[in-house]
């Protein structure tokens, strides 16, 4: 049943079939192959998106829009041009420390792409950046937009695996500003190499009045972040806070959000959320018959009969989650991939905390890969530069995430510690 399951998919996915039909279509061709009843179909799908948990998804969505048109994007780079403006390549510094704060507010890595990307990329070029380092600067640093919570694809991951939401989120917090520090590092010596950037003089009143200028959209992540922390909210719950903290702020505060601006907001979200809901239905589906069938059991005796090693078993999930993020977007392959091998990682004992973070920065990865990266795409897109040019250019910073993953399975603690301290 399995083989038939995986050679349909296969085949759906090379005629460009949308994920979510791929895994209906692929799951129901395994049942009828297999003579089961196809009310499963029904009672899998409507199982899988039962959950209170899941509501976090449509509400994040709905906040990261209301403060992108709600004039955040202006006061956070403005924040950030005065906290890294001045060091040399400012402008690409300033890229990242953005895409670190957008990160905290929109949870989506192709949505700080586009938001970031419009304005900086025009403005690195205006400044003599080649368009290809300024669109692999952005597509790279909109990467840690989905690890640096709130971060939808951790509430995908902890949906399937059963594992806190609130613990994931947690765990995100020192991965990606590993991440978002490694990509400055390597911006300055790129930067220093090519003479890119105008160096100017550090303001105390500039940074001062950035921000609390800013200041009301820099409280999100601290109102998010703090709320789960301190046991609070639930990370729904959190959600629901930031949709309504967003609504006043864009309103009443900076006064850039409008009802005829809402309808359209909401529709976009609705048509995002929608389209989640959608793959985690037919996820739940196609990972019931992959348990059914015991692919799991078979796949942790093949790996243990390789090596009983932790560490190695993280690594070769590496390779593997590199290789389908190349071909696959990030929420199907978490939704495709952790069925399989979450019940592996549990068996010998990897904490799923750990094993969550590395499953979503080693897919994230596929966001600036080709041939299917979205964030690659888009920020080739607006800059205008090939994207073979702009792919080659990313490099180095997917490099760096690496070295963070490597970090992450030696040293699981820089997961663990922030969740351990907090909700233990």
């Amino acid at each position: 049943m399995t083989a038939v399951l995986f050679v349909t998919f296969a085949v759906l996915l090379l005629l460009n079939v949308p994920i979510a039909f791929s895994l209906f279509i692929s799951s129901m061709t395994a049942l009828i192959y297999a003579d089961y009843p196809l009310t499963v179909v029904i009672q899998r799908s409507v199982t899988a998106v039962d959950s209170f948990i899941l509501l976090a998804i449509p509400f994040f969505m709905v906040a990261g829009n209301l403060m992108t048109d709600g004039g955040i994007s202006k006061r956070v780079m403005n924040f950030a041009n005065s906290s890294v403006g001045f060091a040399r390549g400012g402008l690409a510094h300033v890229n990242i420390l953005t895409s670190m704060l957008f990160a905290g507010i929109t949870g989506a890595a192709a949505a700080d792409t586009s938001a970031v990307g419009a304005v900086l990329i025009p403005a690195m070029k205006k400044e003599k950046y080649d368009s290809d380092f300024s669109a692999a600067v952005t597509a790279s640093s909109s990467v840690i937009g989905v690890i640096i919570p709130p971060s939808i694809p951790f509430v995908i991951y902890g949906v399937i695996g059963g594992v806190s939401i609130g613990k994931l989120f947690l765990g995100g917090v020192i991965p990606g500003i590993m991440i978002g520090f490694s990509q400055l590092g390597i911006s300055y010596f790129i930067c220093k190499k090519h003479n890119y950037g105008k160096m100017k003089k550090f303001s105390v009143v500039e940074l001062y009045k950035s921000f609390f200028g800013g200041f009301f959209a820099l409280l999100m992540p601290v109102i998010i972040l703090g709320g789960i922390m301190a046991g609070v909210v639930t990370p729904t719950e959190a959600a629901v806070l930031a949709t309504v903290y967003a609504t006043v702020i864009g309103f009443f505060v900076y006064k850039q959000l409008s009802l005829k601006k809402m309808p359209a907001l909401l529709l976009e979200s609705a048509k995002t959320t929608a389209t989640v809901m959608f793959m985690i239905a037919g996820a739940y589906l196609y990972g019931w018959i992959i348990t059914n069938d015991q692919l799991p059991q078979k796949v942790c005796e093949l790996v243990t009969s390789i090596s009983s090693s932790q560490h190695v078993v993280l690594f070769m999930c590496v390779v593997v989650f590199f290789i389908v993020g190349m071909f696959i977007d990030l929420s199907a392959g978490i939704i495709l991939m952790v069925p399989v091998l979450f019940p592996l990682t549990k068996a010998m004992g990897i904490d799923p905390i750990v094993f969550g973070v590395v499953t979503v920065i080693s897919l994230a990865i596929g966001l600036i890969t080709p041939p299917v990266g979205v964030c690659l795409f888009i920020a080739s897109e607006i800059s205008q530069a090939p994207l073979l040019k702009v792919a080659k250019k990313t490099i180095a910073y997917i490099v760096g995430i690496l070295i963070v993953l490597f970090l992450i399975i030696m040293y699981p603690e820089i997961v663990l510690f922030v969740p351990n301290y907090f909700m233990s």
